[in-house]
């Protein structure tokens, strides 16, 4: 009985031991699955966390930005954009390059001086270049919840860059006005939707020499007045252009109405906005179609240095048919390049830079918002002085319009659309021949670029 009941002991302890081996076999199956050994990614680094998952000082991390295509970001507002970014990562630094604007790229890239976030660019140059980095790995393991941002966001940023680009404001174009020169001529302020013949007739009676000075009422560009229809250079279809129709037409007759006002051309001289600064430097200029990121700046800059405009702000206009839209739209967007070395810090940078508090901040300084919140708007350049008193909710009157697909070609061949506007404004052509002969122009320039490629 004694040896049965040690035999059946036995039995039991042994029986507690391969159930405490199993046991401890799928504890360390477990943890392999659950992403806490070192063969998988590191979670994200949470907010002012300075150490990693281990425990460890996360090594500091310098982004830089580079600039590219023209877009406009200063030191100011790196400083102010990314202030709550550097204190939610607090080993992150981000720098704006200090480079001449509109250097090219590809001499960094080749001297080993990869920047790890670009600012900017026509997508297809930007992906023709190899230059940005498939953003699909890193939104499946950081995440992107664009449901927050503004639908025609959404789809530009699908449309134009395959999702490649990451948004983060939209450049809003607005009619600026010179109130003086309204005021001297006694022309009523601009407060509601008009369509370019309706502006086009204001123009001309502002349009006049008055105490040694030459008044221009507006002036415009055929790709300005073009995108307000959402009009094709080139046929995505075919590849050639198409700027031989009906809209193109209307296009240009409209240039033609401008041209005809008398004292808008004066022997060769024609173009009155074909600078940034002509609005603030000459105010010879009453009404100016231009863009928010471009002018704010600089406005707000004289202003601390005690030059005073008497300015604001008028919805912006277009053809009858699209009247309520103004252009398409412009959205400023940061890619990752292709080859940096803090691809995943640069990620979790550019997605912090959607949160409420960034956002609120880029709407506050100047820009507008990406975030589909109309709160956003009611705040827009609360902390701008220049924009204090200025008619805020003129800029919201009209919407901007879906963007086009983008054509790698088309910011290289767009200069014929302007030099048929020089044929028809000093070179005595009609309407017709000035379509007729920047169409053959482009289709030339098509044909030689697609043949060097």
């Amino acid at each position: 009985m004694r040896r049965q009941n040690q035999l059946a002991l036995w039995m039991l302890a042994m029986l507690l031991l391969l159930s405490a081996c199993a046991s401890g076999t799928n504890t360390a199956e477990q943890s392999n699955t659950s992403g806490t050994d070192q063969s998988t990614p590191a979670e994200p680094v949470t907010e002012g966390n300075t150490n990693d998952a281990a425990g460890a000082p996360l090594e500091p991390i310098e982004l830089t930005i580079f600039k590219y295509g023209g877009v406009t970001l200063t030191q100011t507002e790196v400083a102010t954009y990314f202030k709550p970014v550097e204190e939610k990562f607090p080993h992150i630094t981000i720098k704006l390059l200090d480079i001449p604007e509109g250097d090219p790229i590809e001499p960094l890239i080749t001297a080993g001086t990869i920047p790890d976030l670009i600012f900017g660019g026509n997508y297809a140059e930007l992906k023709e270049k190899d230059l940005v980095e498939d953003l699909t790995p890193l939104k499946e393991k950081f995440g992107y919840d664009e449901s927050r941002l503004k639908p025609e966001v959404v789809s530009a940023i699908h449309q134009s860059s395959e999702g490649n680009q990451f948004p983060f404001s939209i450049n809003l174009p607005v009619i600026y006005v010179n109130k003086d020169i309204f005021d001297r001529f006694n022309e009523p302020y601009i407060n509601e939707v008009k369509t370019w013949d309706e502006i086009l007739d204001i123009a001309s009676r502002l349009t006049r020499t008055d105490g040694g000075v030459d008044y221009i009422g507006i002036d415009l560009s055929p790709t300005r007045l073009g995108s307000g229809l959402s009009l094709d250079i080139i046929d995505p279809a075919t590849g050639e252009a198409a700027v031989t129709n009906e809209s193109w037409s209307k296009v240009f007759q409209t240039l033609e109405k401008l041209y005809a006002i008398p004292g808008f051309v004066k022997g060769d001289d024609y173009r009155h906005d074909d600078k940034d600064d002509v609005f603030y430097v000459d105010q010879n200029l009453a009404l100016y179609s231009h863009n928010l990121a471009q002018l704010v700046g600089p406005l707000e800059e004289l202003r601390q240095q005690g030059v005073t405009l008497n300015w604001d702000f008028a919805p912006h206009p277009n053809f009858e048919e699209a009247l309520g839209s103004s252009i398409e739209i412009n959205v400023h967007r940061f890619a990752i390049t292709k080859g940096g070395q803090h691809q995943e810090e640069a990620y979790q940078v550019l997605n912090e830079l959607l949160s409420d508090e960034v956002q609120r901040l880029v709407s506050r300084n100047g820009r507008v918002s990406v975030l589909n919140d109309p709160a956003l708007e009611a705040e827009y350049g609360a902390d701008i002085e220049v924009l204090k008193g200025k008619t805020i909710e003129n800029i919201f009157k009209a919407d901007p319009r879906t963007l086009n697909a983008e054509n790698e070609y088309e910011r290289k061949i767009s200069k014929h659309l302007g030099e048929a506007a020089k044929d028809l404004a000093i070179g005595g052509v009609d309407v017709n021949t000035a379509l007729r002969t920047a169409e053959e122009r482009i289709n030339k320039d098509l044909q030689t670029l697609k043949n060097t490629q």
